[in-house]
């Protein structure tokens, strides 16, 4: 470190010494702020920290064990030298901290954010911080916050110094006055003793000298004797005469003492310049006083009180006098102008009044907060600040400690003098005597009307979620507490509901968090214009919304309402040059028909909400009560599921795609197959909705792509003719980096070339985010894959899009097939399909094909593949071996 950094370090902890709280016991005040500070930052780790010359001292701590660290691994030395904030989100990838013990440790900090907390004089004096075990971010608002309130750690530093100043200024001023008093009155009856005693040896000394005459001399002794510093000079200030502690005193010997003159003992033009005047004024009226600086001759210097008496020595008039040290009475005086000048330079208002409350004394700080000026507020009752607002319990509180004599500290709402409030934090203390009686009482005033406004915000966060400026949780369930309360009492109903957006995740994880807020604000706008001004809408957490129907008339004006929450949310967002088509499910619970109290409702409509995904999203249901057991059913089924990929209870089965023009198979579709340990096979449709929403299907589609690519990789290897395997991709593997590194990795480990596995993506999948799934299509592309649009017509679809995806087949939705000799209209779209798929240059297959009518149809319109069980049902891999060495063909037509 630099000279002028050790420099600049010491004057910090010297600062930081003025505040006297090192190793001091936890103070309520700071314990407060870490708390809070882990609260609004959601951090199991917060706490106040300063730092000395060794170590990192914790002086309020929330969920750490130990009280310090040693300086050189500190965080919170990085936030010091910033002296800003500073966040760290992850330790580990950060190279200032990556070795530090703190990180590395089982269970390290991961997480850190800092604060510094810079006195008002510009030290660096710590920090307030907040960490985590796991890596993370803060919002913009946490930021804020987290500055706010080390600010108001420094400001409670600020007060407790003060206080402890203030207290201390006071004692030591009283104890001051009195030591002066004492002294004075001391001084005053030793000068007068010792006058009166110089006065006797003077007449002593006249009487020898009548005597003896010339002979007689005053007794060496007897100077010698007198307290302080004794002196007899003639009229011209040379020394006659002098006792023995002058010379110890200035360090003169006998004989220089007797060449020197009065006025070589003081240094200063001032000095002398007294000394004159006191020994011109004993000449001339008989006596003198004067305080001077006495010069030793190593250049001490010691203020004396001196006094001097005009005398006749042998005939000649001299001056004799005494010298008093006065060292200890300027040390107290100073000591006082000291804390006086620091109760004036206090950023709080300080007030002395007397036993009664009326003002004696203000220091400027008071007039900045209060707008009264010293001389308005001396002599009026402290009350006067509170205006006509004296119902106040810290009103009475303050009073009861006045009339038993004891501190107390309240808040109370004061006025300035142009009539604003300001919230005032006020400390009353008793001043008490040297002999222990109260005589007055000290108030410090800290103006906290900032601090108030700020708890106002905080309290506006915990009621309103900060996105979407809707009610939170919290509010929701008050709210529905007070519609059941007025639903008991006029014998109404109260419609409770949960909305879930779906595949929300995959635009957050493929977009980022930026464009996933903005849309879910703009779900929320839409739900607020949906319904009523008595109605509530809150944003529940993560994509989901929860809500409160009052005054509804019936089920029928529910289920309208809820039709029409859900075509408001299907119509297309466009957020940030992006067009978004998504659909939400609705869960719906009624009082008192599916609950009596509040918990019971909500957990009743969010499995409503559940069974609505269950039915293929996009729609609502009631609640009922079989509901719940489906609900248990899930669980279960879901805890098996998390067992299945490692129990090894998947199995691939595969349906032909067969070339309609020659008959031949051409290639295949992986369908996954689940049998349960205990035996039971679980349908595609129960289990593979649940794996995409708890996020199982990432693994299991891995599995699926690996297993697929070796099963085809295989036929090839036993010499059967070359197929292509297509492999369906759910809403969660659609992440761009994720899936192309799966693909590629299947590929590699298979030895498959890509120009034998085909993808298959959902229309509505390929939809939710047109422009990203665009960017992925050609990347896979570019690997040789084949693609193909799955459920197509099912969708919404924009030809714009449609003829931008670089996709070779369509696949025309079963729902269409299975009806095309019943319904014309459903020959009309497969018809439709067929056509604008070979505009586009893409091949169209139909799946579900199960009669010979469905494929005349096909054939007629010019349809190039087909899978169904007209031909084969999907069979396992062995079944499918056999069926290629039997090389079968569709009949011709």
């Amino acid at each position: 470190m630099s000279h002028s950094g050790i420099m600049a370090e010491r004057m910090r902890l010297q600062a930081l010494d003025r505040y006297q709280i090192l190793d001091t016991a936890p103070e309520a005040r700071f314990d407060d702020i870490a708390h809070l500070a882990s609260a609004i930052c959601n951090t199991p780790i917060a706490m106040v920290s300063l730092m000395d010359e060794k170590r990192q001292w914790i002086k309020a701590k929330v969920g750490l064990e130990f009280n310090e660290v040693p300086r050189e691994i500190a965080f919170c030395s990085v936030t010091m030298q910033a002296r800003e904030l500073v966040i760290v989100p992850d330790a580990r990838r950060d190279p200032r901290f990556a070795d530090n013990p703190l990180v590395t440790a089982e269970s390290g900090i991961l997480f850190y954010a800092g604060a510094p907390l810079i006195s008002h004089d510009g030290y660096v004096l710590g920090t307030l911080s907040v960490m985590d075990r796991v890596p993370r971010e803060l919002t913009p608002q946490q930021q804020q916050a987290l500055r706010t309130l080390a600010h108001e750690v420094v400001a409670q530093l600020e007060l407790r110094k003060t206080l402890s100043q203030l207290e201390s200024a006071v004692a030591q001023r009283d104890l001051s006055q009195a030591q002066l008093r004492q002294t004075n009155r001391a001084l005053e009856e030793r000068v007068a003793q010792r006058t009166a005693e110089l006065n006797r040896v003077n007449a002593s000394l006249l009487q020898e000298v009548e005597r003896r005459g010339r002979e007689a001399a005053l007794s060496q002794a007897i100077i010698d004797s007198l307290p302080g510093i004794f002196y007899i000079v003639d009229r011209n200030g040379k020394f006659e005469r002098w006792n023995r502690n002058f010379e110890q005193i200035t360090g003169y010997s006998n004989d220089e003492m007797t060449r020197a003159h009065a006025l070589d003992f003081f240094a200063t033009l001032q000095g002398k310049k007294a000394a004159q005047s006191m020994m011109r004024h004993a000449l001339d009226a008989g006596s003198g006083t004067a305080e001077a600086e006495l010069e030793a001759r190593n250049g001490a210097r010691i203020p004396y009180y001196f006094t001097a008496g005009r005398i006749e020595l042998d005939g000649n008039v001299c001056i004799a006098g005494m010298g008093i040290d006065i060292t200890e009475r300027r040390r107290a005086e100073e000591t006082l102008r000291l804390k006086n000048r620091a109760i004036q330079a206090s950023v709080n208002a300080i007030i002395i009044t007397d036993l009664e409350g009326n003002i004696e004394y203000a220091n400027p700080a008071f007039e900045n907060i209060t707008g009264y000026s010293v001389a308005e507020a001396v002599g009026r009752n402290c009350r006067f600040l509170q205006g006509d607002d004296r119902e106040q319990a810290g009103v009475a509180q303050i009073r009861n400690a006045i009339r038993q004599r004891e501190e107390s500290s309240v808040l109370l709402r004061n006025y300035r003098k142009d009539g604003r409030l300001f919230w005032n934090d006020v400390h009353v203390a008793p001043v008490r005597g040297p002999d222990g009686t109260v005589t007055h009482f000290v108030g410090v005033l800290n103006d906290i009307t900032d601090i108030k406004h700020y708890e106002a915000q905080l309290e506006r966060q915990a009621n309103f979620d900060t996105l979407t400026e809707l009610v939170n949780r919290n509010v929701l369930k008050d709210r529905l507490r007070q519609a059941i309360a007025t639903a008991q009492r006029e014998r109404t109903f109260v419609t409770v509901g949960f909305i879930d957006l779906d595949n929300f995740k995959f635009i957050n994880d493929s977009l980022g968090h930026n464009v996933g807020d903005e849309l879910l604000k703009r779900v929320a706008e839409r739900l607020v214009r949906c319904l009523r001004g008595q109605d509530t809408i809150a944003r529940y957490g993560g994509d989901e919304f929860a809500f409160v129907l009052v005054g509804q008339r019936d089920e029928q004006s529910v289920a309208a309402l809820m039709e029409r929450v859900l075509k408001t949310i299907d119509r297309p967002f466009d957020v940030e040059g992006h067009k978004f088509f998504i659909s939400c499910s609705i869960g719906v619970s009624f009082y008192p028909r599916d609950g009596l109290d509040s918990d019971t409702l909500m957990k009743n409509a969010d499995a409503a909400m559940y069974r609505a995904k269950e039915k293929g999203r996009n729609n609502f249901q009631f609640y009922t009560p079989a509901m719940n057991k489906r609900v248990n059913e899930r669980l279960t089924l879901e805890a098996k599921l998390r067992q299945a990929l490692e129990r090894e209870e998947f199995a691939l089965h595969y349906q032909p795609k067969v070339e309609l023009a020659g008959g031949r198979i051409v290639g295949v579709e992986a369908l996954l197959r689940w049998k349960c340990a205990s035996g039971a096979t679980v349908g595609p449709a129960t289990f593979i909705p649940l794996a995409e929403e708890t996020g199982l299907i990432v693994p299991i589609g891995e599995w699926v792509l690996g297993s697929a690519c070796a099963h085809i990789k295989t036929l090839q290897e036993i010499g059967l003719a070359p197929l292509r395997v297509a492999v369906n991709i759910s809403a969660r593997q659609l992440e761009p980096e994720p899936l192309i590194d799966v693909v590629r990795a299947a590929l590699m480990k298979t030895g498959l070339d890509a120009s034998f596995l085909e993808l298959e993506l959902t229309e509505s999948l390929v939809m939710t985010n047109p422009e990203e799934v665009i960017k992925l299509l050609h990347e896979l592309r570019e690997m040789g894959l084949w693609l193909a649009i799955d459920d197509f017509g099912t969708g919404y679809s924009s030809l714009s899009y449609l003829q931008r995806f670089p996709v070779d087949r369509l696949k025309i939705d079963q729902s269409f097939v299975r009806d095309i000799g019943a319904d014309p209209n459903d020959a009309i779209i497969a018809r439709a399909v067929i056509s604008l798929g070979h505009s586009l240059g893409m091949s169209v297959i139909a799946e579900g094909v199960s009669s010979q009518e469905q494929l005349s149809f096909l054939r007629e319109n010019g349809c190039d593949e087909m899978q169904g069980y007209l031909f084969s049902r999907p069979v396992p891999f062995e079944e499918l071996t056999m069926l290629l060495k039997e090389n079968r063909v569709l009949s011709p037509r």
